[in-house]
């Protein structure tokens, strides 16, 4: 067996064994980063706002009722005003700042498992090339 053949050997085994565990990773990871509200915020005002030098949310309705009925829900409404260089400002309403958070959120969680996938993988192709006696030729 020659090197690049132990190389090829690490790289795809660490390749089947990390890649199942993303299909966990993701959808955890990215929902315990929407968990943590001062990290949820920050991204989600990055994702709709990078060049903004302020942001601030306001939220409404904290515990008002959704439905008519004494056992239904209750929800609140959330804003995200960006403020730019210039003085100018922006609102973002409830959906966009819900919808883009969460994929903000999802994705970083996805973007953080492949990069660790990625690093073990050439580590293991580096192990596996290295684990590689390659056959000595008679003259």
């Amino acid at each position: 067996m020659k090197r690049w053949q132990g190389s090829c050997i690490g790289a795809l085994l660490v390749l089947l064994i990390g890649g199942g565990p993303l299909i966990f990773l993701v959808p955890f990871g990215g929902a315990m980063i929407a968990a943590v509200p001062p990290v949820f915020d920050r991204l989600t005002a990055y994702v709709l706002c990078p060049d903004a030098t302020d942001y601030s949310y306001n939220d409404f309705g904290f515990g008002t009722p959704t439905t008519s009925s004494p056992s239904g829900g209750t929800g609140h409404y959330t804003e995200l005003t960006c403020t730019y260089a210039d003085g100018s400002q922006r609102v973002f309403g409830n959906d966009e700042v819900g919808i883009k958070g969460l994929a903000a959120s999802f994705s970083a969680a996805g973007i953080c498992g492949g990069v660790a996938v990625f690093f073990l993988m050439i580590l293991a192709a580096l192990i596996g090339a290295r684990l590689v006696k390659p056959k000595e030729t008679q003259s």
